[in-house]
């Protein structure tokens, strides 16, 4: 998809409510977290629908469900919003409030920004039984508790100059007006969204009279206090309200593929938060074909679709429906002796605030016109939407909705280029709620002392195999069958396989799942979060274990066969994984971990290489063993992680030169993720585990993104690392890749 049709599908045309009611879809008849295509909530784990109600089961500050397909417009027009509501908590603990939040607004134009951050100003009742508008509350008795059979009516009609009239009336079930409350407020803070809220948390101290300045301050989110309510029968009425139906969010919230030369289509189509006891099936619908048929899978609320024997020449369109909506895409046919550009991610790229990948990026990878995307980990972090991520080892509905929920911003803000266009996602140690994961063939961390970083050091998951399989399932259910897909021991699933496009032929690595931890098995480094702390240690000669695991005996066996069987018709031999055989960090001597950096100790000067164990550097016996498998076939490594933007050439132990590879720019600019330029920014280099390598060209402390272009008439590579903000469609100097790209492999220089 182009960058032209990106922007023409963010501005669709729009609707007035005008004097008619809007009434938004609340899911009737079901009880569910998922409250329906027109709101998003925030968080997801703390709200269900049940008998019409938008019911708030988990208390907190700032817990909100935001109206999607409606918003506050900039005319001078008038408006009313109507809503019932009732407390569900016995007993209100906390200096919270109900009610809504009015204009909200992110730190962007985008409405999905404002939906998951946003900031506005709040008008309802607080938990002492007083209305308020923003700051002004009502001098009259407060209502008695429990607010039980209320109804919110909140009045918007101009006034003189910039200034609205504001009242909000409480009226019990019979429209008796119980209180109210007047104040002029400037039109400024009447644009955006606007949200049904129930918060423990007090609202911050605005001044609605004067014009709403730039940033405004947010409500607290802590999980603390008791308060929790449920809303129904919400009305829109009024000229100050636009409709936005294209904004609606599900059922079938994105949808990924790939479709291989043999003519094998596998789509997964990602749905909304049902609840487990609906029993839903989706349709594929694709031209000259029957309906395709499958159950959405209760846990990863996904549908996955296998259709074999289609032309993998032609072009097809496709519907997938459920639950009475339709999504609707394209899939191209496999490309055919021409030049092929992918697009390659690491990290969610986001908005600061929000952790919605962040639009500027979407819309220059999109420039480039990408015909494939691959995503290298990392597409969830613990601050992707907000608050927090919660920890269970054991099966339960609460932390899978926690990560569905962070895990649609992603879906969310690159649907519409994955709508048509085929990828891979790996999925990454954030991805399975983990700052860093050594899988251990699936084996279970030791919580014994929590969920931090002494689980993760000790090996394995920490979360259930229910919640890491679900992670599996949303984020490559749209790969091939598995190569081997006997699941671990643990039963938590596999997903390593191979897929064959056009000329490239792509080798898929899972390559933490059974990958061993380095703190059992080396006691003298005190490794922590990775790190070797023992000053006295050294990762080039003391690192060595007997049998210790990169990519396990069963994917290796696979590696083995991928470089003896190669497709048909192939040009390129490509492995995708989530990290680089290399530890591609350095940092000032006197330090063990990147614990201690800051802001200011980015002077490379004193700069040396760093054991970083995440790194697929270690265990190094198995590395060498792939990298040879690798080079036998010249094949090519596309990477990411928590590295700099890089592209080279591995080493064998003899210094002679193995396959290439180029690392995608990670997804913050931050200090510490640099390879030091004052020492060995190109050419001859070794990593702290002693290593060799070439380094061609390296981009440190930036984000971004990689492009490579494949040209299967000539055999000859050229990638491209870009800065975020940067694309051939933005003016100069944006429209060039970082300072050392373009770097141009020549078919022969491969071999």
């Amino acid at each position: 998809m182009t960058f032209r049709i990106l922007l023409a599908l963010i501005a669709l045309p729009t609707l007035a409510v005008s004097e008619e009611n809007f009434i938004p879809d609340i899911a009737a008849n079901v009880t569910r977290p998922w409250p329906g295509k027109d709101f998003w909530s925030n968080p997801a784990e703390d709200w269900m629908v049940s008998k019409g109600r938008i019911e708030n089961a988990f208390s907190g500050g700032n817990r909100n469900v935001v109206l999607l397909t409606a918003s506050i417009n900039e005319s001078k027009a008038p408006f009313n919003v109507r809503v019932h509501l009732d407390q569900v908590s016995f007993e209100l603990f906390g200096e919270g409030f109900v009610g809504l939040q009015v204009g909200l607004r992110g730190s962007n134009p985008d409405f999905r920004e404002a939906a998951v951050d946003g900031t506005g100003f709040p008008v309802g009742i607080d938990f002492s039984g007083k209305p308020f508008i923003g700051s002004i509350q009502a001098d009259q008795a407060p209502l008695p508790l429990p607010l039980l059979g209320l109804v919110l009516e909140l009045k918007g009609e101009p006034a003189d100059g910039d200034l609205y009239h504001l009242s909000l009336l409480v009226q019990d079930a019979t429209g008796k007006i119980l209180r109210s409350i007047a104040t002029e407020v400037h039109q400024s803070w009447l644009t955006g969204l606007i949200s049904l809220t129930s918060s423990t948390r007090p609202a911050p101290l605005v001044d609605l009279a004067s014009a709403r300045p730039s940033k405004v301050p947010p409500l607290a989110r802590d999980r603390e206090g008791e308060g929790r309510f449920a809303f129904s029968k919400l009305v829109l009425t009024g000229g100050k309200f636009t409709r936005h139906p294209e904004r609606a969010f599900g059922p079938v919230q994105w949808v990924t593929h790939t479709f291989d030369n043999d003519g094998t289509l596998c789509l997964l189509a990602q749905a909304a938060t049902f609840s487990r006891n609906e029993k839903l099936e989706a349709e594929l619908h694709l031209p000259g074909r029957e309906p395709q048929f499958a159950t959405l899978d209760p846990i990863s609320r996904s549908a996955r679709f296998r259709v074999i024997r289609l032309d993998p020449t032609k072009e097809l369109t496709y519907e997938v429906k459920l639950a009475g909506e339709s999504f609707k895409g394209t899939i191209r046919g496999t490309p055919r002796d021409r030049p092929i550009t992918i697009a390659s991610l690491t990290g969610n790229h986001s908005t600061e605030g929000s952790g919605l990948p962040d639009p500027t990026i979407i819309a220059n990878v999109s420039a480039h016109a990408p015909d494939f995307i691959s995503f290298h980990g990392g597409q969830i972090d613990e601050n992707t939407g907000g608050y927090g991520q919660i920890y269970d080892h054991r099966p339960g509905d609460r932390a899978l909705i926690c990560y569905l929920r962070k895990y649609a911003l992603h879906g969310w803000a690159w649907r519409e280029l994955l709508r048509s266009t085929p990828s891979v996602t790996l999925p990454g140690d954030r991805d399975v709620f983990h700052q860093k994961l050594w899988g251990a063939n699936g084996m279970r961390s030791d919580i014994t002392n929590g969920y931090g970083a002494q689980a993760e050091d000790s090996g394995g998951y920490k979360m259930s195999v229910e919640f890491v399989n679900a992670v599996h399932r949303t984020q490559t259910g749209n790969l091939p069958d598995p190569a081997d897909p006997a699941p671990c021991a643990s039963g938590i699933s596999v997903y390593f396989t191979r897929h064959a496009w056009g000329p490239l032929d792509f080798l898929i690595l899972s390559d933490h799942q059974f990958k061993s931890a380095p703190k059992p098995l080396l006691p003298a480094a005190r490794i922590t979060k990775g790190w070797p702390l023992a000053s006295d240690w050294n990762a080039a000669t003391d690192a060595t274990v007997e049998d210790a695991s990169l990519l396990g005996t069963r994917q290796e066996a696979f590696v083995d066969r991928w470089t003896k069987s190669p497709a048909k018709g192939s040009k390129f031999r490509i492995a995708l994984s989530q990290h680089p055989f290399l530890a591609l960090r350095t940092f000032p001597a006197e330090l063990q971990s990147d614990e201690l950096l800051t802001e200011t100790q980015t002077s490379t000067a004193d700069d040396e290489a760093k054991a970083d164990f995440v790194a697929n550097a270690w265990p190094s016996a198995p590395r060498a063993k792939t990298l040879d498998l690798l080079a036998s076939v010249s094949a090519f490594h596309l990477c990411g992680g928590p590295f700099p933007a890089a592209t080279g050439r591995y080493s064998k132990p003899d210094g002679s030169l193995a396959c290439w590879w180029a690392n995608a720019a990670p997804s913050i600019p931050a200090p510490a993720i640099r390879w030091a330029p004052a020492k060995s920014s190109k050419g001859n280099a070794r990593d702290a585990f002693g290593h060799p390598f070439e380094l061609d060209a390296v981009a440190n402390s930036a984000s971004g993104y990689l492009i490579t272009r494949w040209e299967p008439g000539t055999g000859e590579v050229r990638i491209e690392n870009w800065p975020a903000k940067a694309s051939p469609q933005q003016a100069a100097p944006d429209n060039r890749p970082f300072e050392g790209w373009p770097v141009t492999i020549s078919g022969k220089s491969q071999d």
